[in-house]
């Protein structure tokens, strides 16, 4: 699990605990310290960072000799910039670049040779529902999610002889994560709204089903792409997002 200190990714891994799984969580500095001890004690900590291939590779080691194999991957680092064409550094686009779609491929290519001996390999991406839509001011971001969508289709055809299934998950707007408060705070800086319940009010009324996401929402997909329930399934980017793609 990567990115997994927080947000979505926090929740996938807390799912996974209370359906008995030992679960690794990877991401940037000490990746547990805002949980309880508890908590903590239940959950196998890794420093990673997902652009870097030694820190990568080292990670990826360390779980699979913690935890005696690998055979499930949650890709769920990822980080976001609203800004104009004009005004984006190559520096900035690297970046975005780097986290959300190379370090997808990075943490896969060292998970793969696990996940095929596994015999039951479960790979599932969060990309977003920007990997389906352009939306301005977001080229960046919409470029890396694209990329993800396209690698779960490529790899989900590569390994599934090897029992590995590959998928993805493009959930819309999640106020409740870290990277959703820094959505909204983006936004009301560019002048996209006053405040962020104005913004998460105008969000909500644009959807079909009339609601913003919940991490709830996404965990439950994320869950049902790893279980059994979905043996037939790989190569799918799921919308988990209210509709708005429908129209």
């Amino acid at each position: 699990m990567t990115g997994g200190a927080n947000g979505l990714g926090l929740g996938v891994a807390k799912a996974l605990l209370s359906v008995g799984a030992q679960v690794a969580v990877a991401d940037l500095a000490e990746p547990l310290d805002s949980l309880s001890p508890d908590e903590r004690a239940a959950f196998f900590p890794v420093t990673m960072d997902v652009t870097d291939e030694a820190s990568v590779r080292d990670g990826i080691t360390s779980v699979v000799q913690h935890l005696g194999g690998l055979d499930t991957l949650v890709n769920s680092a990822g980080v976001i910039q609203f800004r104009a064409i004009e005004g984006i550094s190559t520096q900035e686009w690297d970046w975005i670049l780097d986290v959300n779609l190379r370090g997808t491929f990075l943490v896969t290519r060292e998970a793969m040779p696990h996940l095929k001996e596994s015999h039951r390999g479960r790979v599932v991406n969060i990309a977003s529902n920007a990997g389906k839509k352009g939306y301005a001011l977001m080229a960046a971001y919409c470029a890396s999610k694209f990329g993800v969508v396209g690698f779960t289709q490529a790899i989900a055809a590569e390994v599934g002889r090897d029992s590995v299934r590959v998928n993805a998950v493009c959930p819309s707007t999640v106020a409740e994560t870290g990277m959703g408060q820094r959505v909204l705070d983006q936004k009301v800086a560019l002048g996209l709204g006053t405040s962020p319940d104005e913004i998460l009010g105008r969000s909500a009324s644009s959807f079909p089903l009339q609601r913003v996401g919940t991490v709830a929402d996404v965990v439950s997909a994320v869950m049902f792409l790893i279980s059994e329930a979905s043996d037939w399934i790989t190569g799918e980017s799921i919308n988990i997002d209210g509709g708005s793609l429908a129209g």
